[in-house]
C-alpha cells in the first residue's frame, strides 16, 4: 500500500489529519503490507505530539485487553509503548523520524502479521494459532462471555524493540502525566 492508497484507506485527505484513535488503530491492524515510505509521509506530516498521544492511547486499550496471567507481554509492549513515544517526541533530525519510523513499521509487522500466540481452547480441542492482534480480540471477546482460551504468548517474544534511551525527565513526566 503506497502514501495515496494509505490517506484513503485511513479516510484521510493528508497527514495532518491523523489525530484520531480509530485511525491510529486502523494503520496498525491493517491486513495489507504497508510501504514504510508511506508510513514515514504519514508520520513526517503529522503532528508529533498527536502521534505521541495517539500511541499512548492505542497501547493502553492493547494492554488493558490483555489476559490477566500475561505479564511477560504486558511489559514487552508496555516497553515498545515507551519506546515508541520517546521516538516521536524527540525528532531533532530527519535520521531520529527515520528511526522511528523503522521501530514504528517493525512493530506493526510482527504485531498484526509476524507474531504467533497459541489459544487453547478451555473446554478441549485442538490449539489455534493467531497473531497477537487477532489474539487480543480474543481475549476481549472472553472477557465479554466469548469461548474461553488458555493464552501462550511465549511464541510472541520475539520482538526486541530498539534500544532508545528513556531519559531521567521522560520517566518522571510519564509518573506525573502517564505520558510523555
Amino acid at each position: 500500500m503506497n502514501y495515496e492508497e494509505l490517506l484513503n484507506y485511513l479516510e484521510i485527505e493528508e497527514a495532518a489529519q491523523f489525530e484520531y484513535f480509530e485511525t491510529m488503530a486502523d494503520l496498525l491492524e491493517n491486513e495489507e503490507y504497508i510501504d514504510s515510505e508511506a508510513v514515514y509521509k504519514l508520520f513526517e506530516g503529522a503532528d508529533k505530539e498527536v502521534s505521541s498521544q495517539l500511541i499512548d492511547e492505542y497501547f493502553e486499550d492493547i494492554l488493558e485487553g490483555l489476559p490477566e496471567d500475561a505479564g511477560e507481554i504486558y511489559s514487552l509492549l508496555h516497553q515498545v509503548k515507551l519506546c515508541l513515544m520517546g521516538m516521536i517526541t524527540n525528532l531533532e533530525e530527519d535520521s531520529d523520524l527515520t528511526r522511528f519510523n523503522d521501530e514504528f513499521c517493525r512493530f506493526m509487522n510482527w504485531y498484526s502479521h509476524e507474531s504467533e500466540v497459541e489459544l487453547t481452547p478451555k473446554d478441549g480441542g485442538q490449539p489455534i494459532y493467531h497473531n497477537l492482534r487477532d489474539a487480543i480480540t480474543s481475549a476481549r471477546l472472553e472477557k465479554l462471555g466469548g469461548e474461553k482460551y488458555a493464552f501462550n504468548f511465549e511464541p510472541a517474544m520475539t520482538y526486541q524493540p530498539d534500544s532508545y534511551t528513556i531519559s531521567f525527565a521522560e520517566l518522571a513526566a510519564i509518573g506525573e502525566e502517564g505520558e510523555l
